[in-house]
């Protein structure tokens, strides 16, 4: 939960780090192995991404709602232009990176379900961790 002391950035910035941390653990290995060698860890892996777009449009558009308060309490300047100017497309950007989220979680939960018949026949390493 945020508190007052808490920046809100830091979520984000954390979320961003997690989807990092997460591409490399993913990439092909040396040898060829792959970085995914189960589909029900591909099932996870996209209901949780899922989850994530699905909560992007919220965050978006309660920055937005920050951004037209502080402009409309005049609390805004600009290095160049004006601030009506760069409050109103940052306002148009982040209604457009709404839609696109909702977009992505739209399209993540189609292939949510399409993976989830999926099941895996070939050997099994009883070393992997990628049960």
């Amino acid at each position: 939960m945020t508190t007052r002391k808490t920046d809100p950035v830091q979520h984000p910035r954390k979320a961003a780090e997690a989807v990092r941390a997460f591409n490399h653990a993913t990439r092909w290995a040396c040898g060829g192995r792959p970085g995914i060698a189960y589909p029900g860890t591909v099932y996870r892996a996209v209901g949780a991404f899922t989850t994530l777009a699905y909560r992007l449009p919220q965050a978006f558009d309660q920055i937005g709602t920050a951004l037209a308060d502080l402009h409309t309490a005049g609390h805004l300047t600009a290095d160049h232009g004006t601030p009506t100017q760069h409050a109103d497309a940052a306002s148009v950007a982040l209604r457009e990176a709404e839609h696109h989220a909702s977009a992505m979680a739209a399209a993540l939960e189609h292939a949510h379900s399409a993976a989830s018949p999926l099941g895996y026949s070939g050997p099994i390493d009883d070393t992997d961790d990628d049960l």
